[in-house]
């Protein structure tokens, strides 16, 4: 039996038709655009919509590609985390301060301290550096302020908090024990006293006073979540005291000494 012309199968000849097709698109020469460059071949991988409205404007624009994987949150967080983040051991990258249109003022930098393998620790009163006063040597700034609960009126307990222990949560801890016997007028004097024991700790450690002027004109803060006098206590609102008498001192070392 002869066999029927091609022309007879009509489900031959279309495929043979798509298959010419394919082969033509696979060898089709790459078109230029104009905003975006090459296009790609057929069969490149997705690159994504690169001759969308959007990518045309991005590619026009004049201003960096933003990152679209990057919330507006997150943003504002690695923001404010640059700002905040230490340079080597001590300073911050950012500038001293930066203005702020909405609030017409700079927004101050802020150095917080407290943890013992935190940078800064030893703006702490638990630092591991001795002060001298009166003759005496105290191991730490701690045991210092504690005695001056007792230096006036109970001598004998004040030396007793200077040489009770090394450390100096044993010295908080003992001067809290004898709290009956702590000076009536304490709260009225503590504030005083505590930028006494700053002055005499950093005066004799030059290179704590270094640390602390190299803060430039940032916010120093106690980030204690236990005293809200001292420290910002547990809801961050506290009177930060002890960062005050360091800002203090700090403004109090910038002077120029006059030479008699």
């Amino acid at each position: 039996m002869p066999v029927p012309p091609v022309s007879t199968f009509p489900s031959v000849l279309p495929r043979v038709e798509h298959r010419a097709e394919l082969a033509e698109r696979r060898t089709r020469k790459r078109t230029i655009s104009a905003t975006c460059g090459p296009r790609s071949q057929w069969g490149a991988p997705y690159l994504g919509r690169s001759h969308s409205k959007s990518a045309q404007e991005l590619c026009t624009s004049n201003h960096p590609v933003p990152n679209s994987h990057v919330s507006p949150y997150q943003s504002r967080r690695q923001t404010l985390s640059l700002l905040d983040a230490p340079k080597g051991p001590f300073i911050s990258t950012a500038p001293k301060s930066r203005y702020n249109p909405r609030q017409n003022n700079p927004i101050r930098r802020k150095v917080y301290f407290y943890h013992k393998y935190d940078p800064h620790y030893s703006f702490t009163n638990f630092s591991p550096h001795p002060v001298m006063y009166e003759g005496k040597i105290y191991p730490t700034s701690e045991h210092l302020f504690q005695s001056f609960k007792f230096q006036d009126h109970k001598p004998g307990l004040a030396e007793h908090i200077r040489t009770c222990s090394e450390r100096p949560s044993v010295a908080f801890s003992e001067a809290r024990r004898f709290q009956p016997e702590v000076r009536p007028d304490w709260k009225d004097v503590n504030i005083e006293k505590m930028n006494i024991t700053l002055s005499l700790k950093f005066r004799q450690h030059p290179d704590l006073q270094r640390e602390l002027l190299d803060t430039g004109d940032a916010e120093l803060i106690e980030d204690s979540d236990k005293d809200a006098f001292w420290g910002i206590g547990a809801d961050r609102q506290g009177r930060n005291e002890l960062g005050k008498a360091l800002e203090r001192l700090r403004a109090e070392l910038r002077r120029p000494t006059r030479v008699p």
